[in-house]
């Protein structure tokens, strides 16, 4: 299960914010992942509430907002969605650029400050 060492990260990128942004508390966190990024969004939750306990960030909201995969045809520009239908007008083969759905990164923190 590698979401442990993808939260593993996510709690350094969140910890660190939380010290330069002077958080007494996390009260939310949301992370955007693409549909082929590679994650699964209820395994992260599991591993959330692991790296949560204890933490600046024990008790916050946890979300993950997943992105569909998109691109676009190099040859004649069509948007083309999903991971199964990569064909397009131009007819000319499955010659596309990515445009999302692989990414994964901390979106938001929020908490209260330190008075």
């Amino acid at each position: 299960m590698h979401e442990l060492s993808i939260m593993q990260s996510i709690f350094d990128i969140v910890i660190d914010n939380a010290a330069k942004h002077r958080l007494r508390t996390i009260t939310k966190i949301n992370i955007v992942a693409g549909e082929i990024s590679g994650v699964e969004p209820a395994a992260l939750d599991f591993a959330f509430d692991y790296f949560a306990q204890g933490s600046l960030a024990e008790g916050a909201e946890f979300t993950v907002t997943q992105v569909p995969v998109t691109g676009r045809c190099i040859r004649c520009g069509e948007l083309l969605k999903g991971i199964v239908n990569l064909n397009c007008q131009c007819k000319e083969g499955p010659e596309y650029e990515m445009l999302t759905g692989n990414e994964l990164y901390v979106n938001t923190v929020t908490g209260e400050r330190e008075e």
